[in-house]
């Protein structure tokens, strides 16, 4: 949260009155970008005003995010990293939609002008980052949960057998 904060205000500083810094030739740039809409800039350019919209989902995602990382014990490392990338990416978006009205973007990959990813930011990377780790240990832990059990492992069905 507050690498994103951080890299944010450099880049309103810095990057704005210069508008794009080219820092790997065909492949990547530091552009300033504002996005008033979500995720690749979808309902941007709604005439409406969805900042609060936008702002009270964040909120109550936030909310929930941390509702799970409080349930969440703390040896199950991978879901609580999950969790914390994703509420701080949740939280980062949600400061600037607040204070500003729109979320400040800067980093910029693209193919030789070809294949172009829309500008993002330290949040959405965490977000992406933390929603991709969260799929994951899901699938683990539904994949652990249908297997069977090995054989120095007896079910509690094998053991009642033997106990008759």
């Amino acid at each position: 949260l507050g690498a994103d904060q951080f890299t944010k205000a450099w880049a309103t500083l810095s990057l704005k009155p210069l508008g794009s810094i080219e820092v790997i030739p065909g492949y990547f740039r530091l552009t300033y970008a504002v996005n008033r809409g979500v995720a690749f800039s979808l309902l941007a350019d709604s005439e409406t005003d969805i900042r609060w919209v936008l702002a009270a989902v964040s909120a109550a995602a936030a909310v929930m995010v941390v509702g799970h990382l409080v349930r969440t014990s703390s040896a199950r490392t991978r879901m609580n990293t999950a969790l914390a990338l994703l509420l701080s990416g949740i939280v980062g978006n949600l400061i600037d939609r607040v204070r500003l009205g729109e979320v400040v973007d800067f980093l910029d990959f693209h193919w030789a002008e070809r294949l172009t990813w829309p500008t993002f930011n330290l949040a959405d990377a965490a977000i992406c980052c933390g929603a991709a780790l969260l799929a994951l240990e899901l699938l683990r832990e539904e994949r652990a949960a249908i297997l069977p059990t090995s054989p120095s492992n007896p079910t509690t069905e094998e053991t009642r057998v033997g106990s008759d």
